[in-house]
């Protein structure tokens, strides 16, 4: 049964359980929590908890939204080996687990922390060690495949290998290539690819998974369950 106490929080990123009533209450119910993501150096420096609540609260919110999935629920942070998080749906005899991992490149993501501690406001993709320093050339198949390398990544996790009947691993794009593929028809048309790049691999990958579901939080998209029915939802 949900506990439906109010929050319960310890200093830093130890224990919050958030508890959500229906859709209605769902900001309210997460408050500040997940709202933002930090610098990536100084005093406020994220932490990977500030940005694994950053993006289940948002992919919580676009999966109530689309009726994925339903209230009243409670979230919570898990201790590894376990899965990020945990979540318990109303008078479901076992909580589901969900795993964030991003879609990305450590030259990426090296370049993104050195432009943010440079005196620089502006810069060119790749200026600074990312990747497309020779121009953007197809990045909607680089990030359908940043997306396809995050999902075997996993391979051997938790979230592939435990018992627990649902699992959800949620891939967030965040590099060079998410960032040059900005609009929604171009993020459209990545998807597209990035369905093309799995129909060629899918029967391994669904073996991969072990029955986890896998979606991707996108800018302006979600698509749930990719190995299966690859339902995408516009973001609000």
């Amino acid at each position: 049964m949900l506990d439906t106490a109010p929050d319960q929080r310890r200093n830093g990123d130890m224990a919050i359980r958030i508890y959500i009533a229906d859709i209605s209450t769902f900001d309210q119910a997460f408050n500040s929590v997940g709202q933002r993501v930090g610098p990536r150096s100084g005093s406020d420096k994220r932490t990977q908890d500030d940005k694994e609540w950053w993006v289940v609260r948002r992919f919580l919110k676009a999966a109530l939204l689309a009726n994925v999935f339903t209230t009243p629920l409670a979230v919570w942070k898990e201790q590894p080996p376990l899965p990020d998080f945990g979540v318990e749906f109303g008078s479901a005899p076992s909580p589901a687990f969900i795993e964030i991992t991003e879609a990305t490149h450590p030259d990426d993501q090296r370049e993104m922390t050195k432009f943010e501690r440079s005196d620089k406001s502006v810069m060119l993709i790749g200026e600074l060690g990312g990747r497309f320093s020779d121009g953007a050339s197809e990045p909607g198949h680089v990030w359908a495949s940043d997306i396809v390398d995050a999902m075997e990544r996993k391979a051997g996790k938790s979230i592939y290998s435990m018992d627990a009947e649902s699992r959800h691993l949620v891939i967030y794009p965040n590099s060079n290539a998410s960032v040059l593929v900005g609009s929604e028809e171009h993020e459209r048309n990545a998807f597209s690819i990035l369905t093309q790049l799995i129909d060629t691999r899918r029967t391994d990958y669904v073996g991969i998974a072990n029955r986890c579901t896998i979606s991707v939080l996108g800018k302006h998209f979600v698509c749930f369950d990719l190995l299966g029915s690859g339902r995408l939802f516009a973001r609000m």
